[in-house]
């Protein structure tokens, strides 16, 4: 299933976007479940609270928090979320950037271009859910996001998972077991006792790792050309 918030403080305009999501994913044949927000604080809140979104369609002038701000909570609180603005001002599309949206559509193109970026995400968020790592430990059996997996570490008997969205779980695995369980081009070796998720890394300086959280990583002197040779490799073929 497909969660999609909708976030606009003018109800006339986000009864409008609901029902074009509803179209989008009638004709897509998309299971879905969406929820409107008339104000920033309520979403937060929700999200906070645990409640999980694959797509955000947010406004950017609204009272207290604004979308831009809004967008930069949700990077924080799930990372992988597709972004659309929907917005009638226009001169904040570069602005945008900073929160890397998936669309900026400007309101008076709504009804020409939201209906195929409300398509298109609806393809991403699919293929985003089939990318998954199943961990079972006595307590515990969950999918997680292999775009939501910073790096795997390990500790006597136990591997530890740490997601970006500050979450962890151990499992009772070698690094190498896990490793040969997950898509090898999505997974570096930064040393003998922990696997970074490629999804996560936004550069490599001298020795380290900088992960998109600002996070870093020291990768062993006998693994970083490895590192380099496969990131390059990941990048330019659009990882």
């Amino acid at each position: 299933m497909i969660h999609i918030a909708i976030c606009d403080d003018d109800r006339k305009y986000a009864k409008e976007i609901e029902l074009m999501v509803e179209e989008c994913c009638s004709k897509t044949e998309s299971i879905y479940y969406n929820e409107i927000f008339e104000g920033s604080m309520k979403l937060i809140e929700e999200m906070e609270k645990g409640k999980y979104f694959d797509i955000f369609l947010l406004d950017i002038k609204m009272p207290k928090i604004g979308g831009m701000e809004l967008a930069a909570k949700i990077r924080d609180l799930s990372p992988q979320a597709i972004i659309i603005f929907i917005s009638s001002y226009e001169k904040y599309v570069f602005q945008s950037f900073k929160v890397q949206p998936y669309r900026f559509i400007p309101k008076k193109r709504m009804i020409d271009m939201l209906p195929d970026a409300i398509k298109d995400a609806l393809e991403l968020a699919k293929k985003q859910q089939e990318e998954f790592y199943v961990v079972e430990n006595q307590n515990v059996l969950e999918r997680i996001s292999l775009s939501n997996i910073l790096y795997i570490w390990h500790q006597g008997k136990y591997a530890y998972i740490e997601k970006a969205d500050g979450d962890s779980i151990k499992v009772r695995k070698s690094l190498k077991q896990i490793f040969m369980e997950l898509p090898a081009k999505d997974f570096v070796w930064a040393d003998r006792g922990r696997i970074v998720g490629s999804m996560q890394i936004d550069r490599i300086e001298g020795n380290e790792i900088i992960l998109k959280d600002k996070k870093r990583i020291s990768v062993s002197q006998d693994r970083i050309t490895d590192v380099k040779n496969q990131m390059r490799e990941y990048w330019i073929k659009g990882g």
